[in-house]
């Protein structure tokens, strides 16, 4: 299976964790164990979701065919 370069995926994963809900979010704070969990499964199905389109094992991107952008409305220019 080919390897995605560790900066590449860190990336994608950051975008994907800023765009996460805020609630979420701090639910993985939460006091209560069981709305933790939940803030966990919630934000493991996002993280699934964003990823989705992340080609990570297959014949065209270890061929050198070029990795579509995940997220694309995210990484516009700041400014």
């Amino acid at each position: 299976m080919p390897r995605i370069a560790d900066d590449v995926l860190l990336t994608h994963l950051e975008v994907a964790l800023a765009a996460a809900p805020e609630p979420t979010l701090a639910g993985l704070n939460a006091d209560d164990p069981r709305a933790q969990r939940s803030a966990r499964v919630d934000l493991a199905r996002h993280l699934v979701e964003r990823m989705r389109g992340f080609v990570i094992e297959g014949d065209s991107y270890a061929s050198g065919g070029i990795q579509s952008c995940l997220f694309p409305g995210d990484l516009a220019p700041i400014g």
